[in-house]
């Protein structure tokens, strides 16, 4: 029962782990916004992309949508720690505060996506 909570985790986070290496590409090649705004642009795609993964996620659950979207949110953001890790980033406070939008984030499209499971039915 475990396992299949487990892989149906990793599932959704293929949707995220896509945007965390297409989306800062895409946006260096385009070079199109400035580096403020890069910032900005990338914390608001992500913060989209865990909404969405967290209401998928939400769906596939029965019960405890906000536990299942932070355990997703947490794993996500030690995926973009030892991401960063690997290309040797400095980290500040903004770093902390945009995890933690990233794990809100899904917590709530979580929440969001049980109460719609819920309805249907």
């Amino acid at each position: 029962m475990m396992i299949n909570k487990l892989i149906n985790l990793f599932k959704v986070l293929v949707i995220p782990l896509g945007v965390i290496f297409l989306t800062p590409i895409i946006l260096t090649i385009l070079n199109v916004f400035g580096l403020k705004t890069y910032d900005i642009s990338l914390l608001i795609i992500m913060l989209i992309t865990a909404l969405i993964t967290g209401i998928i996620s939400g769906r596939k659950t029965e019960k405890n949508g906000y536990l299942n979207g932070l355990i997703l949110g947490v794993i996500l953001c030690l995926i973009m720690f030892i991401i960063s890790l690997i290309f040797k980033n400095t980290y500040k406070i903004d770093t902390l505060i945009y995890y933690l939008i990233i794990i809100a984030s899904s917590t709530v499209g979580s929440m969001i996506g049980i109460q719609k499971t819920n309805k249907k039915d």
